[in-house]
């Protein structure tokens, strides 16, 4: 049965009588908040024990076992409430079959997912049996966006006029995660420092999240940007005098790109990779990151850090011609020249 994300959240109690749930989808921020419902329903809050279980941790042989341990109330009496995290389908024959066969009424398993193509046989099944919900969690929408904003901020006691949600509205992401961690920052400032104004903070956050000048300058030199090169070299490095500086953050960069890239070459998606960076990528810039994934191999980066490493140990080392071959390995590098097959 194919339920709305806005239905759910508006009456999750609605729902209460359902056994399986299925809560997946790109905003991951809105996946959790379905499950957060569930949980919160008055029956599971008085007579449930949550297990939480990774698709990582998960092997097919155990499915059934899981299962029929969770069939009858713990040592304290309590039912069994299964939250499965998935960040693949690679068991969902095996969970479905155990579903077609599960008649303990007593038992709740909630699916959390990321993206789940429409051909997907979790999606089918959840969506065509009556005993079964699913919930697709989509990016929030500009409404959906001003009012979890402005809930958000009501409930830690924040007064904030129309014009503050439609600012906050503007800046930030479309993902509910996002959308909460800056949030928590706002919140988290103003409750520090209370002599300052909301609005001083609001602008404090943005302006520190979207205008950073060091990550602005660190991307544009991953994406091979000329544009005021020279310039902006000179702020980040103080005419050159600071090179190690610019090295360390280029390596810290480039190494980011390499544990994504070597997930996707593993067979991970990019989406869930990203989310399993940390700290994680600010959302203004995952854009430009992801373009950068396409840009480079495993074997370029590699590279780029092998070079970058070895520029680090002769300005350690104090080689007089350190700084020469790091602006000729730049310039190598802004050329397109910088690649395996001319090192």
């Amino acid at each position: 049965m194919i339920v709305k994300f806005e239905d759910f959240e508006k009456k999750p109690e609605n729902y209460r009588s359902f056994r399986f749930f299925l809560f997946y989808g790109p905003n991951y921020g809105k996946v959790c908040d379905c499950v957060n419902l569930t949980k919160s329903f008055e029956n599971v809050k008085q007579d449930y024990e949550t297990i939480n279980f990774f698709s990582d941790e998960i092997k097919k042989e155990d499915l059934s076992r899981i299962f029929i341990e969770s069939s009858t109330p713990n040592i304290f009496g309590s039912k069994t409430f299964l939250c499965f995290h998935l960040n693949s389908e690679k068991i969902s024959k095996e969970i479905i079959s155990i579903f077609l066969k599960e008649t303990n009424k007593d038992l709740i398993v909630v699916l959390k997912c990321h993206q789940l193509g429409p051909r997907s046989p979790l999606r089918s099944f959840f969506e065509k049996n009556n005993y079964s919900i699913s919930v697709a969690c989509y990016e929030e929408s500009e409404s959906e966006k001003k009012t979890y904003i402005n809930n958000l901020l009501k409930n830690e006691g924040l007064k904030v006029s129309e014009s503050q949600i439609d600012l906050l509205t503007n800046s930030l992401s479309n993902q509910r995660l996002e959308i909460k961690s800056e949030l928590e920052k706002i919140i988290i400032l103003n409750k520090s420092e209370p002599e300052k104004k909301f609005m001083h903070n609001i602008f404090s956050i943005i302006e520190d999240s979207l205008n950073n000048d060091d990550t602005r300058f660190i991307f544009s030199l991953a994406s091979k940007e000329k544009k005021e090169f020279v310039k902006n070299f000179n702020k980040f490095t103080d005419y050159g005098s600071d090179n190690m500086r610019l090295i360390t953050y280029l390596l810290e960069h480039f190494f980011r790109l390499l544990v994504i890239k070597i997930k996707i070459y593993e067979g991970i998606d990019v989406s869930i990779a990203l989310k399993q960076l940390r700290p994680p990528v600010f959302f203004k810039n995952l854009p430009e990151f992801k373009q950068q994934l396409k840009m480079f191999s495993i074997s370029e980066l590699k590279l780029v850090i092998k070079k970058l490493l070895i520029s680090k140990q002769e300005f350690i080392r104090g080689k007089w011609s350190s700084s020469s071959t790091f602006m000729l390995n730049l310039i190598l590098f802004f050329d397109s020249k910088f690649s395996p097959r001319n090192s």
